[in-house]
Parts: structure tokens; sequence; C-alpha cells
């Protein structure tokens, strides 16, 4: 009886060990992230592409999107980090003079609806200071085009006010100014 126990757990060892390999996977893989890691990753991949190539308005569009899809609350700090690379960015414009590319990058911050995130409050800016600094590139260029007027560059001066109403579509001065400028010009051109 002692053969015929030790035969049975013989066999049921290699039965035991035998359905283990079968049911083991094949391959062993070294642990993948997270989908949600993986979804965050690839977020923040596409964004960074786009900022990089200066379409920051993609870039906040990537991140609205994911936000918006998946819930995923690792990519609230991520898209609070791009809002706040972008402005940062659209501040060093600003400090370099280059005030159509700062108040285009500040309408879009503006326009991509992140001042209205559940975590708007933590952002170190808000509408106002969108606002402040949009219609500070506004009168810094509308500026410029009153030299260029002055100059009786009057052609130049259109320009430059033209630049302010691609991203402070209202502005009543530069279209004004535009106006003047253009009956000017035709006058000019008329007496010719």
């Amino acid at each position: 009886m002692a053969a015929s126990s030790v035969v049975r757990a013989l066999t049921c060892l290699v039965l035991v060990v035998l359905a283990s390999a079968a049911c083991a996977p094949a391959h062993r893989h070294p642990p993948s992230l997270s989908q949600d890691t993986k979804a965050i990753a690839d977020t923040d991949r596409m964004a960074q592409k786009q900022v990089a190539l200066g379409a920051y308005g993609k870039a906040l569009a990537i991140y609205s999107t994911a936000y918006d899809k998946k819930h995923i609350r690792g990519l609230r700090q991520g898209y609070l980090n791009l809002g706040e690379q972008i402005r940062a960015a659209s501040d060093a414009a600003y400090q370099r003079g280059e005030l159509l590319e700062a108040g285009l990058a500040y309408r879009m911050i503006f326009e991509s609806g992140i001042t209205t995130r559940d975590f708007a409050p933590s952002l170190s800016f808000d509408d106002d200071y969108l606002n402040r600094h949009i219609e500070a590139c506004s009168n810094g260029l509308i500026e410029i085009g009153l030299t260029k007027y002055r100059e009786e560059k009057l052609d130049e001066a259109i320009e430059v006010w033209k630049k302010v109403l691609d991203f402070d579509h209202g502005n009543k001065h530069a279209r004004s100014a535009i106006d003047t400028a253009t009956v000017q010009l035709q006058r000019l051109r008329a007496m010719k």
C-alpha cells in the first residue's frame, strides 16, 4: 500500500506541475505601464510635440479632449502644467517685444477654456490676467502703428494695426485707425 500511495502522490504532483505550466503565460513580460499612465504619457508627448511647433491651441485641445474623455486624475496636473508652460512662453514673447506672437498666445489660452476647469484656482493666471496682457499687446502694437503713421508710412501703419485685430478682434482703436489711414491713403493715391 505504501508503494501505491507514493505512486498516487507522485501522479498528483506531476498533474499539479503540468496544470500550473499549462496555465502560466508562455513568455514572461516585464511589468508594463498601466493604461492610465500610458494615456497620460501619450497625451503629454502629443501635446509637447505641438508646443514645439508653436501650435499652442492644438496642444491645449489635445489635453482638453483627453481630460474630458478619459477622466484620468493624473491628466489634471499635465494639463495645468501645459497651461503654465504656454503662459510662460507668452510672457517671454511679450518681454522680447514680440507683441503679435504674445497676443496670439494669450488669446489662445483664453479661448481654450483652461481657466474654467476644476483646477483653475491652481493656475497662476486667470481671465483677467489674460485680458490685461492681450490689451497690453494691443496697445503696444497700436503705438508702433502710430509711429509709422506719423512717419507717413500709412501702408505699414495699417499692417501693424491689422495685426492687433488678429488676436483682439473687437479692438475699436485699431479698427478706427485702420479706417482713418485707409481713407487718407486712398486720397493720396487719388491725387497722384
